[in-house]
């Protein structure tokens, strides 16, 4: 019986066997493991490591990155082997996108993440020839070519195995051609609105500031509104402390997770420590685009009345209500979508490519019906762009996303003006006090006059005015006193009278 088994379990040995055989002998392909993934992740963790490529497989390389400041990664060299062969090339635009930390915490918060917080950079590289190279990336400001990177990053890569001829196409930008505007022709000129206006062709716009690496552009756009007004009301450049709102605000907003607009603290929100609101000069706070200490307290000047959204805290305005805050309330405050088609902006109309999600605040000093476009101040200092400034096309990259004003009534001049000897004549103002009883915006020319009482002429002026002529120019950059001093007709000046010596 145990003799049966086993011829029985060797003939099923033998047949199966067979039949493993016969399948290789049918099978014209050799077993395969699984294939590779097309796509090989990396990060920052990764820097300095060795990565291996084959044809068809994809680099994907993810590095922090803030748009908001106009730093951004890219390639410092291509791939290149001695004899000039090329190794890798750059599949596509790099892309931007949130962190999913980059949340903040404030309650106020408006847009789908802080304005000024980092986010995500993504390139993408495949291997288009055998061999070995050391992808090199570099953290910087493209148009600061004398400026060495903030940080660097390195690979060394093998592609390996056979390569067939001929190059991905979807290589560099995007063939299409960039997004239009499909705003309504009336929402462009409505009635009553001129067709273009700017507030720094009437003398109101401060200088171009630079946030440098730190993500403060919310500070910038806080403090450009209140600048522009005080300088309009009252003839003064007052250079304001971005870095006090940075270092002193309670919301938590700092250069590494962004912030939001900040007027409050302009106008009632007092931080712990501080006498009171209102703005602090910048040199009292030098910005040092880092989160340094705040260090209260801090000595306190001009404030605003009141802020407000132009519509929405939520969306873009309509164009027709941004242009008509501007015209009433000087420079905008707004956010803007950046990628790394806003960070190479040079000159001419700014047209972008598709970006949606805000990520950066600016100030919108004025518009231009004929360009169909916005004038933007950055704060990437006067080395970007036309000198600081960018035209961008209405509605391009939600830029006007959360637009806001400030209302700004500066502290009125007082106008005090006497005779003397008094009942004697008195003084004509050419325009009434605008501002409360004898008092007049700061800044204000006011052409005085002197008229004369019967038995009476006019001398001269004394105080804040000066000369003989019945007619005297005063502007009140501050509280201005002046004194019209007359004689009695036929009356001898003391200073013609004989000079008697007495021996």
């Amino acid at each position: 019986m145990a003799r049966r088994s086993r011829i029985g379990s060797l003939i099923l040995l033998i047949l199966a066997l067979a039949l493993a055989l016969s399948s290789s002998a049918l099978s014209d392909s050799p077993v395969q493991g699984p294939p590779p993934p097309t796509e090989v992740h990396v990060g920052a963790r990764d820097d300095g490591g060795h990565v291996q490529l084959s044809q068809g497989q994809i680099l994907v390389i993810s590095l922090e990155s803030n748009p908001s400041t106009g730093y951004t990664w890219e390639v410092e060299q291509t791939g290149v082997r001695m004899e000039g062969q090329r190794i890798l090339q750059q599949v596509g635009e790099s892309e931007f996108g949130p962190q999913s930390d980059a949340l903040g915490t404030a309650s106020n918060q408006r847009a789908p993440h802080l304005l000024g917080a980092p986010g995500t950079q993504v390139l993408r590289f495949e291997p288009v020839e055998a061999g070995q190279t050391t992808l090199r990336l570099i953290y910087h400001r493209p148009w600061e070519q004398d400026i060495g990177p903030a940080e660097t990053y390195s690979l060394q890569v093998d592609a390996v195995g056979s390569f067939t001829s001929g190059e991905n196409t979807n290589v560099g930008s995007a063939s299409e051609p960039p997004p239009q505007s499909s705003l309504l022709a009336e929402d462009l000129s409505p009635l009553g609105l001129p067709s273009s206006h700017n507030w720094c062709d009437l003398g109101a716009c401060t200088a171009v500031k630079n946030q440098g690496a730190c993500g403060s552009c919310w500070a910038f756009s806080t403090v450009g509104p209140l600048e522009s007004n005080i300088l309009h009301y009252e003839g003064v450049a007052r250079d304001l402390s971005e870095q006090y709102l940075l270092s002193c605000n309670t919301d938590g907003w700092d250069c590494e997770r962004g912030g939001w607009f900040a007027h409050d603290y302009h106008e009632w929100n007092i931080p712990p420590f501080e006498p009171e609101a209102g703005a602090v000069y910048e040199a009292d706070f030098p910005y040092s685009a880092s989160d340094a200490p705040c260090n209260p307290p801090h000595t306190h000047h001009e404030k605003i009345d009141d802020w407000d959204y132009v519509q929405s805290a939520g969306g873009v305005a309509s164009t027709s209500a941004i242009k008509q805050a501007i015209l009433d309330h000087g420079p905008v405050a707004a956010a803007v979508c950046v990628n790394s088609a806003f960070r190479d902006y040079s000159d001419g109309v700014f047209q972008g490519s598709e970006c949606t999600d805000v990520n950066h605040a600016i100030v919108l000093v004025g518009w231009d019906d004929a360009q169909g476009a916005w004038i933007l101040r950055n704060s990437w200092g006067t080395g970007w762009g036309e000198s600081g400034y960018m035209r961008i096309g209405y509605g391009v990259s939600n830029v006007g996303y959360a637009a806001n004003y400030v209302n700004y009534e500066p502290d009125c001049r007082a106008l005090t003006t006497s005779v003397s000897p008094s009942g004697t004549g008195s003084i004509i103002a050419d325009s009434p006090p605008d501002c409360g009883s004898n008092e007049y915006s700061p800044g204000t020319e006011v052409e005085i006059t002197a008229s004369d009482n019967p038995g009476w002429h006019f001398t001269n002026w004394s105080g804040d005015a000066s000369g003989s002529n019945y007619t005297a120019t005063v502007t009140l950059e501050s509280d201005k006193s002046v004194t019209a001093l007359f004689m009695c007709d036929g009356c001898t000046p003391r200073a013609s009278l004989p000079l008697v010596i007495k021996e």
